[in-house]
């Protein structure tokens, strides 16, 4: 009768090692949990390591506060009214002092209820008041406009933001050509400037070559009349060592005689 009755006394002590087993959880480094109990929270947050949740009605609930992304692909409208499909990666953490608070508030979808909305509202805002043209080479302000707002906006909250960034803004291939075809047109443009200044400034360097070589005859002009020796002296300055293929003899009517 004994050996019948062992069986069954082992049966609760198993049943009550199964659920202590089932009621340990493990949390990891970065990671914090939060007990509940039939839906309330008990207790405050819980450290990385091993605990035990009463298996009955109980539960731990993790978040990561370690650093984490959200790809967010969007399209909206400029201040011309022109559609822009772009791409927004937002990093943030989670303020480990305000997990519980985020638990009773926004649950595991707290993402989706706090930080996506609030990205892409806000974006939509900032990209309306620019021009499509303009957003193009003015992406980083316009980044940096959205994330000043976000950070405002997610201030209080369990939400840390980290970095916005705004990237692949597509427009439809009708305005890209246009953009393409204006751009091409502006740069035309600065090298005819470019060409025109360069032939003005070729233009001026011989206006005072021109300027300055009557400049010199004029001064050499003046000074052989004041002494007509300065003929000779030019004469022998020019000479080339070599005898003159043709001689002059006697005065103005003397013979040419041709050197050999």
């Amino acid at each position: 009768m004994k050996n019948a009755i062992a069986p069954l006394v082992l049966v609760p002590v198993v049943l009550l090692a199964l659920l202590s087993l089932k009621g340990c959880y493990t949390v990891d480094a970065g990671v914090v949990g939060v007990k509940t109990q039939w839906g309330k929270i008990v207790g405050g947050p819980v450290d990385p390591g091993l605990t035990w949740v009463n298996p009955i009605g109980g539960d731990l609930v993790k978040y990561d506060c370690r650093e984490q992304r959200v790809d967010l692909r969007m399209n909206t409208y400029t201040k011309d009214v022109q559609t822009a499909a772009m791409d927004v990666t937002v990093t943030y953490s989670l303020d480990r002092s305000k997990i519980a608070e985020l638990h009773s508030e926004y649950g595991r979808a707290y993402a989706e209820r706090i930080i996506t909305p609030t990205v892409v509202g806000i974006t939509k805002d900032v990209i309306g008041q620019w021009e499509a043209d303009k957003l193009i080479n003015g992406r980083e302000q316009a980044t940096k406009e959205i994330h000043e707002q976000v950070a405002a906006k997610l201030a209080g909250t369990p939400v840390r933001l980290g970095m916005i960034v705004l990237s692949n803004i597509d427009y439809s291939d009708v305005f890209e050509k246009a953009i393409e075809a204006k751009q091409v047109a502006m740069q035309r443009a600065i090298e005819s400037q470019n060409k025109t200044k360069q032939i003005e400034e070729e233009a001026r360097q011989k206006v005072i070559s021109a300027k300055a070589e009557a400049e010199s005859m004029q001064i050499r002009g003046d000074a052989l009349k004041a002494n007509p020796s300065l003929v000779s002296l030019e004469a022998v300055q020019k000479w080339d060592g070599k005898a003159p293929a043709t001689l002059v003899v006697g005065g103005e009517a003397g013979a040419l005689l041709q050197a050999k």
